[in-house]
């Protein structure tokens, strides 16, 4: 079976998690392809997480927010737990209080999230591999 991905787009995020480098990538489609429309003069972006295990390919792996980068790798989607009190620390809104009797680190929900493990990353700068 084929699992190989290769997207181009722009670092909007970076950050660490354990020993891995992550980071959001937005990625714009191509003309011929159907557009996510954001406004009258630009289309929006699709957004997907890109993992370097221990932040290494070879040699230590930096992005910054920003960067034009192409990425080659393969989709791995993983189950994980989230608690009450991450997903109200994330939420945005009007504040929602707890009843006392309730420890929102205790309440968890399963969730399941997709990811590109790279395997190679280019530069789309200057065409540098890293």
């Amino acid at each position: 079976m084929i699992n190989d991905v290769v997207l181009e787009g722009i670092v909007v995020k970076a950050w660490k998690y354990a020993d891995d480098l992550l980071f959001r990538l937005a990625c714009y489609r191509d003309p011929d392809m159907p557009q996510k429309p954001l406004n009258e003069t630009q289309d929006a972006a699709d957004f997907v997480t890109i993992r370097v295990p221990k932040g290494n390919l070879g040699a230590p792996v930096v992005v910054e927010k920003n960067y034009h980068i192409r990425v080659h790798g393969f989709l791995q989607s993983r189950d994980y737990q989230e608690s009450l009190a991450d997903f109200l620390k994330d939420a945005r809104g009007a504040e929602l209080s707890v009843p006392e009797n309730l420890d929102p680190s205790v309440l968890r929900a399963p969730r399941g999230t997709t990811e590109v493990i790279a395997r190679r990353i280019m530069s789309q700068q200057n065409g540098t591999k890293r």
